[in-house]
């Protein structure tokens, strides 16, 4: 023991805050002697672990430990003042139980203090950047009105709109929290809108006079796409690579990148908004392009970079004949760890180390891998190996009710229990990526954080904003669906294990050399093209202002300026969908010009849209077929979208479901598991993003020809349409009750057999459900009707 004493107060006293080494160096053993429980009883270690907490301003350690006052009693009432006064100094304003460390307080000073507040921060990951947000947003509430938030992915969005929600209640504040622009309120009434980028740019659409007081931006790397490599969850399978290929050009206006709206929601915006927060983990400044400091110059962002990580992070590699970790020299122990051989094969090198993490009781580990068709293949070959259905029977209750659930609600003939997901879950396995839904996602992710197994293999979906509280990390493959891994991306994923607040000690293993010598390549240059020497797209191109650009881009926008002032399409008209070409959308009104198309909407223009009007009469079949006429989409795509958006609406997700296991018992499927991916890939790519994508360039250019030829639609709108085809449900409580993490089949039967809640809000539609509980629990089963319960309990009266 005395071994930690002296180099715990050797580090104390030897720390420099200015010094990177010591700052680092005493935070390894901090972290390396607090996750070890029998030290931390030793009242002298305790306490030296206090003081280097206080020191470092690192408080979330003693947080950690427990240590809510100084373990060993002083006897100097001016220390006791001294911690007193240190704490109070940095606890947060919005929660007095939380307390900002330093530099976390440091990016909440920097904001307050500089003119014009535009700060665009780099830290590690799960370094609290929303934290910090919640924060810069209390301390303005007097000045900012309307706020937005800009989360990159709708599960994100989710689980921020309900902190948001949280946080207004909690401070008492008069704010609504708006998640749709259908809800936005336009009577001066304060709003928190909580968007993705692409509901962004729909409330600079419809509500161009709206002024935005203060915007925050999550992720911020995601407008460059060569950056942060992005790849659909879905690429990388042999099947997935065809799909791709396959895709016609005149399908191109559904396909295109996400970096683009990343990148034109923030040009806007940070053009507009007069005060902004810009966040992103791991952006190294000195690797910034050159459109990366215009945009930065341009509109007077000050940068601050966190490079400290709090936790101790351990790389080991096992892509040997051995595991080995790497652990600084210095740390008492260290020298202990032995070597321990693995075997070459891959499936058999993920059996071994994870026999490792679990005999050193290392805690929960997550397994990195390259698509959900891999996820699938590597969980199947570890419950043959080392898997027991004996671990079903010790799940909670609640836990086997939702295996239960899962194996009711996705059945077809019996072939659920050919379904991986069962397999694995019921073995004591998780599996966790995009193609599975959302509910399905987030149930897997909190019984992972809730202890109820140990083990989650994942994809890219986890690695990007969303939080557990793993300690490990195996990194099976250098590859993001079909790209490699970035330097950037590596770093993203190390930090995932090990997470500040919730462990002291995180270790990642790479089972392969080349994650290595990726990781120690020359960094990416992350860019904003629109600012850059870069050739640009035509649609960054008609998104940018001249002044923004340099050449060649300034002639090439000044080309394209006097050729499309040419189209009939009217640039109010372009920007609520702005990223769609003017090519494709001037096509789309050319063709609804025409007299024998455009009447062919003439019952739609003549009254508001019913949704259920809409689906019974299959307007969807008519708009498709405009699309196809107009050369936007192939015929294939038309047939194929109807397709599935009519069994869809017929007979909800088991529609689709049972067409593709219908393929696989014709053997044109190679596995269920392939029949239960398509068709969650039908119901997350066309159901919830493409269509809802031709309703809105749909509904814009309809309007505009309508109004061209002297017609009146006011009041046409398919907002409601597209919000049923991107969650499934037609009612405000089922919008809610989705967000909230509910089966989308169930929501339909309680619609079906409750009408009148189509019609009411959500206060009064919970009103309703709970006269008449006894038959809606009826149509639910036990794992449905638990979760129902918990959603009524937590819905606010706040806007959908």
């Amino acid at each position: 023991m005395q071994d930690y004493v002296n180099q715990l107060l050797l580090a104390i006293n030897r720390y420099d805050s200015e010094d990177a080494q010591t700052v680092n160096h005493l935070r390894d053993l901090v972290c390396w002697i607090s996750d070890d429980e029998s030290l931390k009883k030793e009242p002298i270690i305790a306490d030296l672990l206090y003081i280097a907490s206080q020191k470092m301003r690192v408080f979330g350690y003693n947080i950690l430990n427990g240590f809510l006052e100084e373990p060993v009693p002083s006897s100097s009432a001016l220390r006791d003042l001294e911690n007193a006064a240190i704490v109070n100094l940095y606890r947060s304003r919005v929660n007095e139980a939380n307390i900002l460390d330093q530099s976390q307080k440091e990016v909440i000073d920097t904001f307050q203090n500089i003119s014009p507040r535009r700060l665009l921060v780099s830290a590690p990951t799960s370094y609290g950047k929303t934290f910090l947000m919640r924060e810069i947003v209390f301390l303005n509430k007097e000045r900012y009105k309307n706020i937005l938030l800009v989360f990159p992915t709708v599960a994100l969005l989710l689980e921020n709109a309900r902190m948001m929600s949280d946080f207004v209640f909690n401070n008492k504040l008069t704010y609504h929290v708006v998640k749709t622009v259908d809800a936005v309120c336009d009577d001066g009434t304060p709003q928190i809108f909580v968007f993705t980028p692409e509901r962004a740019l729909q409330l600079i659409a419809s509500f161009p006079d709206i002024k935005i007081d203060f915007f925050f931006f999550d992720e911020v790397y995601k407008i460059d796409e060569d950056y942060c490599g992005d790849a659909m969850d879905e690429g990388g399978d042999e099947e997935g690579q065809k799909r791709q290929n396959s895709v016609p050009q005149n399908n191109s206006f559904l396909e295109e990148d996400r970096g683009k709206t990343f990148r034109i929601a923030l040009y806007l915006l940070a053009k507009n908004v007069e005060e902004y927060y810009l966040a992103g983990p791991n952006l190294n400044q000195e690797q910034f392009g050159l459109g990366m400091k215009r945009f930065l110059e341009r509109n007077q962002i000050k940068t601050k970079e966190v490079l400290f990580e709090p936790t101790l992070r351990i790389t080991a590699k096992a892509y040997g004949e051995v595991i080995e970790e790497q652990l600084p020299a210095f740390l008492p122990g260290a020298k202990t760890k032995a070597l321990v051989s693995i075997k070459p094969k891959i499936n058999d090198k993920i059996r071994d180390v994870i026999a490792y993490i679990e005999r050193e009781d290392y805690g929960k580990t997550l397994l990195y891998c390259t698509t959900p068709a891999k996820a699938i293949e590597y969980s199947n070959k570890l419950v043959e190996s080392i898997g027991s259905e004996d671990i079903y029977e010790n799940y909670p209750d609640e836990f086997k009710n939702f295996i239960s659930h899962i194996k009711k609600e996705y059945d077809v003939e019996n072939f659920v229990e050919e379904w991986s997901l069962i397999r694995v879950l019921r073995n004591g396995f998780g599996m966790h990526h995009g193609k599975l839904p959302k509910y399905i996602q987030q149930e897997i992710l909190e019984q992972f954080n809730n202890g109820v197994f140990r083990i989650l293999f994942c994809t890219s979906t986890i690695v990007e904003g969303v939080n557990t509280d793993a300690q490990n990390m195996i990194i099976l493959n250098p590859s993001k669906g079909r790209k490699k891994l970035t330097p950037f991306d590596i770093k993203n994923i190390k930090g995932r294990a090990g997470r500040y607040y919730h462990c002291f000690v995180g270790r990642v293993f790479y089972m392969s050399k080349e994650l290595s010598e990726i990781e120690n390549s020359t960094a990416l240059a992350l860019d904003f093209v629109t600012y850059s020497q870069k050739e640009l797209n035509t649609i960054d191109l008609d998104n940018a202002g001249i002044e923004d650009l340099i050449l060649p881009n300034m002639q090439r926008k000044q080309e394209r300026d006097e050729m499309t002032s040419q189209f009939l399409l009217p640039q109010d008209v372009f920007i609520k969908n702005r990223t769609v070409s003017k090519e494709n959308q001037e096509k789309l009104l050319q063709k609804l010009m025409e007299q024998d198309e455009y009447s062919k909407y003439y019952g739609l223009l003549s009254h508001p849209v019913i949704v259920e009007d809409f689906l019974k009469y299959r307007w969807i079949r008519k708009i498709l077929g405009t699309f196809f006429e107009a050369g936007l989409i192939d015929e294939r795509t038309r047939k194929k979208f109807f397709a599935v958006a009519n069994s869809y609406y017929e007979n909800g997700f088991k529609g689709i479901l049972k067409y593709e296991i219908g393929l696989y018992k014709d053997k044109k499927l190679k596995s269920a598991d392939k029949a239960y991916s398509n068709a969650f890939l039908s119901l997350r790519s066309i159901l919830e993003h493409k269509i809802p994508k031709i309703l809105s360039l749909f509904e814009s250019i309809l309007v505009c020809a309508a109004q061209q030829r002297g017609d009146c639609p006011d009041g046409f709108s398919l907002s409601r349409v597209r919000r049923y085809y991107e969650t499934g449900v037609k009612s405000l409580l089922g919008e809610a009750l989705i967000e909230y993490g509910f089966p989308t089949d169930a929501i339909r039967r309680i619609e079906e057999r409750h009408k009148s809640i189509l019609d009411l809000d959500v206060q009064k539609a919970k009103d309703y459900c709970r006269e008449h509980f006894t038959s809606i629990s009826a149509l639910l089963d036990e794992y449905e009707k638990q979760l129902f319960i918990r959603a009524m309990r937590t819905f606010r009266s706040t806007r959908p």
